[in-house]
């Protein structure tokens, strides 16, 4: 009876296992919306058989023309996976928003999806019975500026048609081609018409109506003509009994072109309560990465931390420039920004990151203030903050100084006493000094020797002096000499052999007023980079604490000035007009700077020397 038992408990575990590892599956639609008439596809996917699954729960809104299988086998890290694929062919029935119930396919269980069904759109250049029409949409017809909507663009073509599509052409608004193509079949008036459907995000640059001119299609027919049409849906002539007399008569090779309408939006300005930079998106995202586990660092030892904006509904250069706020007992240096778009889906995901390399400077506590980023949610028509929390690090590794001068090291080694010796000296009480004239030679040897040492090094510096101001005597009467000789003055004075070239002052660019003088050279020739990088230098050399052109505009009173900057910035970073941006910065500091406080600027500190130099 046992063993009966038990072999009955093992074929109920065999045929049990299988089940115990459900198969997973999924359905999605090869787009989410459509116009009545159109062709969708319902894809099912299952990594196990899916069998036959009873589609009669689609035929309330749907009409099912057709199913397609596939088969896919995938290897990796020595694991297969087989995964079986369900195309069905729809046509929707009605307008509206329709429901795909759940299906029961391979044992599992898809997920209900929906559908957005709209009236057949109208208005294109061309009509149905022409074989090449086009249509367009615009997502939204006032959008913000800067906001991202979505332009389309759909191409009707009878089969034997080919040709190639131009892009579409908009003044005052920016397009970018999303990477992807839907393709499908529809029926129009008893024609059976393949349509490709492709689609732009399209940002205005500016307020107001905004046309956009919708792009050409110019190719050849392939085939016979319409009459092509026919073989592929039979019933379009019995629903268009007119479709063969009024069919054009072209044979083979025909040149055929249509043109997309023009697409019209109205641009809405940023209103009064938005916030500043101006970034209308879907969804914004604030993330700082790199920080310790432990949250300790050492002082001294750089700590690399990458900040990084992710925005929905925009590109990557349409985003700020990632800044971390000042940092207190630590020194910061900004990387170069990297940008990424994905233009894969209906919206454009932008991310835009900087890395910075923080060195602490001493031992205690180190904040990492919060850092917020201000936009304005398009969906909820409202100002939204993206936020990091402030993070506080414990620093350690800076030995403090003592207070008390270190011995000086011993002249003479100490020998090694044995225990006899250690014995008699204990019987015979301390030790009396030992008498100068007990020190060893060696000793004087090396006295003698540093003091041999400083006096030629004392000697060569009076030899050095004595040289420099001979030399600059000499070139003062030398020039004073051929000044007062008639004739033409030469391009360059002459040199006699071995005569030094005059040295550079070694502090010449850590001078506040040739820093100046740089910069405001750089503005005047409208080189904006070059602008930014004096303007930086120049800070760093009237004031300490200045690590980046964020901590110089923080560190500023003047409005002028610290809209300068921003300007400056924009030149830089978003293609606005360079000119304009330095002669504000010519203007705004042909003085010098206003500091916060109005204190002066002091002697710069010695600062660390930067891990990304300019």
């Amino acid at each position: 009876m046992t063993m009966r038992r038990s072999v009955v408990l093992w074929l109920l575990l065999v045929v049990l296992a299988p089940l115990a590892q459900a198969a997973t599956v999924r359905a999605f639609l090869d787009r989410d919306h459509a116009s009545l008439g159109d062709t969708v596809t319902l894809n099912i996917q299952s990594t196990g058989p899916l069998g036959n699954p009873d589609l009669a729960p689609l035929q309330k809104d749907f009409e099912v023309l057709g199913t397609s299988r596939s088969r896919s086998l995938e290897i990796m890290n020595g694991k297969t996976t087989s995964t079986e694929q369900l195309g069905v062919a729809l046509k929707p029935r009605h307008t509206g928003t329709l429901e795909i119930p759940p299906l029961t396919v391979g044992g599992g269980r898809t997920p209900q999806l929906t559908l957005a069904v709209g009236a057949a759109p109208s208005g294109g250049t061309g009509h149905v019975g022409d074989p090449v029409f086009m249509e367009t949409s615009v997502l939204s017809s006032s959008p913000w500026v800067g906001q991202q909507t979505v332009y389309t663009v759909r191409l009707f073509y009878l089969p034997g048609v080919d040709g190639a599509l131009s892009d579409p052409t908009a003044d005052g608004a920016r397009l970018i081609q999303l990477d992807r193509d839907h393709r499908y079949v529809t029926q129009r008036d008893g024609y059976t018409y393949k349509v490709i459907e492709r689609s732009w995000a399209l940002i205005p640059q500016r307020s107001g109506g905004i046309s956009v001119q919708g792009p050409v299609f110019q190719g050849r027919r392939l085939g016979p003509g319409l009459p092509n049409a026919w073989f592929n849906n039979p019933n379009a002539l019995l629903n268009n009994p007119n479709a063969l007399l009024n069919a054009p008569a072209q044979g083979f090779g025909g040149a055929v072109r249509a043109a997309a309408p023009v697409a019209r939006i109205d641009a809405r300005a940023p209103p009064a309560k938005a916030g500043k930079p101006w970034l209308p998106a879907r969804s914004v995202e604030l993330q700082l990465s790199g920080l310790p586990g432990n949250g300790k660092v050492e002082a001294g030892t750089p700590l690399t931390l990458t900040l990084s904006i992710r925005a929905s509904g925009q590109p990557a250069d349409a985003l700020p420039e990632p800044e971390l706020p000042p940092i207190q007992g630590a020194r910061v240096y900004p990387d170069q920004t990297r940008d990424s778009t994905d233009d894969s889906g209906k919206w454009l995901q932008g991310m835009r990151t900087r890395s910075f390399a923080i060195v602490p400077e001493q031992n205690g506590k180190l904040t990492i203030p919060a850092i917020t980023l201000t936009w304005w949610n398009v969906a909820q028509n409202r100002p939204e903050q993206a936020k990091v929390p402030a993070h506080t690090l414990q620093v350690s590794g800076v030995v403090a100084a003592s207070s008390t001068p270190a011995p000086p090291p011993a002249a003479v080694p100490t020998p090694t006493a044995t225990s006899a010796t250690s014995a008699s000296l204990a019987k015979a009480g301390p030790v009396p000094d030992a008498a100068p004239a007990s020190s060893p030679a060696w000793q004087d040897i090396a006295i003698a020797s540093l003091g041999l040492w400083a006096l030629l090094v004392v000697a060569g510096a009076a030899w050095w002096l004595l040289s420099r101001r001979r030399a600059s005597a000499a070139v003062l009467a030398r020039g004073a000499a051929e000044t007062n000789t008639p004739g033409p003055v030469p391009a360059q004075p002459s040199r006699r052999a071995g005569a030094q070239p005059r040295a550079v002052p070694a502090d010449a660019r850590t001078d506040p007023k040739a820093l100046q003088q740089e910069a405001l050279a750089a503005a005047r020739a409208g080189d904006a980079a070059s602008c930014e990088r004096g303007l930086l230098a120049w800070g760093r050399a009237s004031r300490s604490g200045i690590v980046n052109i964020g901590a110089l505009r923080d560190a500023l009173s003047a409005p002028a000035q610290r809209a300068a900057l921003e300007a400056l910035q924009q030149a830089r970073w978003r293609d606005v007009d360079a000119a304009a941006a330095c002669a504000a910065v010519l203007q705004a500091f042909a003085h010098g700077f206003e500091w916060r406080g109005g204190d002066q600027p002091g002697r710069p500190e010695q600062a660390l020397p930067p891990l990304y130099p300019l």
